[in-house]
């Protein structure tokens, strides 16, 4: 007897393990079909995008083209400021200034030993001595 209600424990125990792997299976099996929905939804967006990549990619080849001949240019550009001299352009531009400074002064000097008073006395007698003569112009027209 005692063999019997062994061997039925067993048996009991033997149920239960199966039924859990039942559950197992079943948790499994649905599991498998979600990834498999999901894969087959990520086949279709990708089919779906696969136009739109392939319009992209010559694009990004000719920005990667164009972005290369850039870069080659300002390669070029930094190496020919690297070899220009800063510091005699600067000395060149203050000796330009300089001189600027010097013919504006000489100009200044020029312009102040100018009589205006004489030069607007001139205008004036210019104007009296023209006057007469504009009238007598007006005449014959």
């Amino acid at each position: 007897m005692e063999e019997n209600k062994e061997i039925l424990e067993l048996l009991q125990k033997i149920e239960k393990t199966n039924r859990q792997q039942v559950r197992t299976s079943r948790l499994l099996c649905i599991l498998m079909l979600l990834t498999v929905l999901c894969c087959i939804a990520a086949i279709i967006m990708v089919s779906g995008l696969l136009p739109q990549i392939t319009t992209i990619l010559p694009r990004v080849d000719a920005v990667l083209t164009q972005m290369q001949s850039v870069l080659g240019n300002l390669e070029q550009t930094t190496s020919q400021l690297a070899s220009v001299d800063f510091g005699s352009m600067v000395d060149n531009v203050d000796a330009l200034v300089t001189t600027g400074q010097q013919s504006l002064q000489q100009t200044m000097d020029k312009l102040n030993t100018i009589d205006f008073d004489a030069l607007n006395q001139a205008i004036e007698d210019l104007s009296t001595v023209i006057e007469p003569l504009a009238k007598f112009s007006n005449l014959f027209k």
